[in-house]
């Protein structure tokens, strides 16, 4: 792996994980406060981190080979989105994990990378459009 890429995995499981926090402070007013909420926030936090590593590091192989790229991009997806599945059906099964909190984390990769380029716009003085 790259060291950009570690840096990327870095910054985005750490907002990943600062948004997990807010989550379980949110459910304290809301009334789901308890282990299943916190236990369900924290296996959607790691999944989401591993999917986005798996992610990182497949889109790496995949611009390092040439001819193979498509079908090793297709196993990559079909397989990170599998994880995906069977954390939430996972999750839907058991009562000892509160789904819906395990099915939030998934986009909080999405909203670290929105923030991440934010920060950048405004650090390159708003001249990058990324």
């Amino acid at each position: 792996m790259s060291k950009t890429l570690l840096i990327e995995i870095r910054n985005v499981s750490l907002i990943t994980l600062l948004l997990g926090i807010i989550q379980i402070l949110i459910t304290i007013p809301a009334g789901y406060f308890g282990i299943p909420s916190i236990l369900g926030t924290l296996l959607g936090c790691f999944i989401a981190m591993v999917n986005f590593s798996l992610m990182g590091i497949i889109l790496e192989k995949c611009l390092s080979t040439g001819r193979a790229a498509s079908s090793i991009a297709g196993f990559g997806y079909i397989f990170r989105l599998c994880i995906i599945a069977a954390a939430v059906i996972w999750a839907m099964k058991v009562s000892y994990l509160n789904y819906v909190c395990v099915i939030v984390p998934l986009l909080f990769p999405q909203i670290a990378i929105f923030f991440i380029n934010i920060k950048r716009r405004k650090e390159s003085g708003g001249n990058e459009r990324t």
